[in-house]
């Protein structure tokens, strides 16, 4: 099936840009092909992968969840079983 290409519009960040750009100088490829194959990986991986697998590039957080997060790490709280369990297993 061979149908007409469609042009798509993105808001990416600058570190993106700048590690897209750098991948297509160092490879020859063009942007469009890039983002072509990735898009096809990342959807294939998403029809065929767990969804508990697949591990977000970004971590999306609440302002509510934020503050938490920053207040547990300001304290030297010892790890939990649960987390010393997995790690000594990897």
């Amino acid at each position: 099936m061979n149908t007409a290409p469609t042009q798509i519009s993105a808001y990416i960040s600058e570190e993106t840009k700048s590690q897209m750009e750098s991948y297509v100088r160092r490879k020859g490829v063009t942007k469009a092909f890039l983002i072509e194959n990735a898009l096809q990986h990342f959807l294939q991986a998403l029809r065929e992968l767990p969804e508990d697998l697949v591990i977000p590039a970004r971590l999306v957080l609440s302002e509510t969840s934020l503050n938490y997060l920053a207040e547990r790490l300001d304290h030297d709280e010892e790890p939990t079983l649960a987390l010393k369990s997995l790690m000594a297993a990897h």
